[in-house]
């Protein structure tokens, strides 16, 4: 253990110091601003609305930058606007802490992560369980921490559940450490047990975790800065979809499992920060919404062994407004994004709606937006965005996570300051 702590600290701190030294090699001198023009729609998708809702809500910080490189194809970005004939409503279940992961159990209570550490239940009627025993404990680990969890396919029968999360060894060590864990959820709900590691390093930020078709599960693992090769990296785990097995194993069929020089978790690679994935209920295909730095936020539909080209190519720019890579946002043999955003709506996860009890939106992907602030409706065909709504906007709050009940309505939670979990329900008569 204690050699296996030094290699993890080693390695952790070698990957620390190559970012600090490529992110500047990465990062450009100048900063254009990119002003709007007089037809922008800002963040609410219309000039009225986004007039609207800043006399409500203030003005959006992301909604006077105007960059706006042109799209590779018709409708990639700022597809029509959606008129949504689907009346609902919104009710407040329960105030939480911080969250992050969003699971809704076979009985409709809502499993939720906590940022800092450990895992809550809530019921229907909004009463929140004390924290979880046995959840892994979350030593100090800046900009990281617990994130998300995942039911497996046949929670029904065998309780499973995955957690993603980010912790330290102990309170002195110098490196975070990213961890994939399983376990199953106590018959009386209180407790996790069996909690079993997967897949750990310190080279993995686990963002999400998603169960395939066959199985295997599938966890983007982000990068935080805005250049450096990692992203583009076969050795190291950041900036990438990973697959594995539902016992750590490495899958037989994974796209560079005989390439001895790279790691064979990797599945798809040239991400920046993927906060939301799913798969399409009707194809089986993953999908993600990963952020970039600033504007380009994109909808990626991923292939086995796909590169899609950060920091490479972007839509987006870095924090302080520098162009990434001087603009470039194509390149032979890098996938472009099925649909991108700018300004950003900072996608916090993804869902596609299959239930009943709102059968106007059946079939579309929804996406929380935590400094958009906004849940988004898209409407899609033959793997392209044809319409886009933007919904909850008046709320005026960050939304972090989206899931679907048993019950067919659609759960959200909002983060600080007004940390809650929605629930979207039809209009009663």
């Amino acid at each position: 253990m204690v050699s296996a702590r030094k290699h993890l600290m080693t390695t952790g701190l070698a990957i620390s110091l190559a970012f600090t030294h490529l992110t500047a090699a990465w990062s450009q001198a100048t900063a254009p601003n990119y002003l709007p023009g007089p037809d922008f729609a800002g963040v609410a998708g219309s000039p009225a609305e986004n007039a609207r809702i800043t006399a409500l809500c203030g003005k959006n910080r992301n909604a006077a930058d105007g960059y706006a490189p042109p799209p590779a194809f018709a409708d990639q970005t700022r597809a029509p606007l959606a008129n949504s004939k689907q009346a609902f409503g919104v009710d407040v279940v329960a105030k939480v802490d911080r969250t992050w992961g969003l699971a809704v159990l076979p009985d409709g209570r809502a499993l939720i992560s906590i940022r800092a550490g450990g895992l809550r239940i809530i019921d229907q009627v909004g009463v929140v369980s004390e924290p979880l025993a046995g959840s892994p404990v979350i030593q100090n680990a800046r900009l990281s921490g617990m994130y998300d969890v995942s039911l497996d396919r046949d929670f029904a029968h065998n309780r499973t559940l995955y957690l993603g999360y980010v912790t330290r060894l102990s309170d002195t060590d110098p490196a975070a450490v990213g961890r994939i864990a399983s376990a199953k959820l106590s018959i009386d709900g209180m407790a996790l047990e069996d909690l079993k590691i997967l897949r750990e390093g310190p080279d993995i930020l686990p963002r999400r975790i998603v169960q395939a078709r066959d199985g295997t599960l599938l966890i983007p693992s982000a990068v935080i800065d805005s250049g450096g090769p990692n992203p583009q990296s076969l050795q190291s785990q950041l900036g990438k979809v990973l697959r594995i097995n539902r016992d750590g194993s490495i899958p037989k069929d994974n796209p560079f499992v005989k390439d001895t020089t790279a790691n064979p978790a990797i599945y798809a690679l040239g991400f920046r920060d993927v906060h939301g994935a799913a798969i399409d209920p009707r194809t089986g295909a993953l999908w993600v919404v990963e952020n970039t730095p600033r504007g380009g936020d994109e909808l990626n539909l991923i292939k086995p062994g796909g590169n899609y080209g950060f920091p490479v190519i972007s839509y987006g720019r870095e924090n302080g407004g520098a162009l990434i890579n001087g603009g470039k946002t194509a390149q032979e043999g890098m996938e472009q994004p099925a649909y991108y955003w700018n300004p950003s709506i900072a996608p916090g996860s993804l869902m596609f709606y299959t239930g009943r009890a709102l059968p106007g939106w059946k079939g579309n992907a929804f996406i929380t937006g935590l400094s958009g602030e906004q849940l988004v409706r898209l409407e899609m065909k033959a793997g392209k965005v044809v319409a886009e709504e933007k919904l909850l906007m008046d709320r005026c709050v960050r939304m972090k996570s989206v899931a679907q009940g048993p019950d067919g309505f659609i759960y959200v939670t909002t983060d600080e300051p007004k940390a809650e979990l929605l629930r979207i329900r039809p209009m009663k008569k």
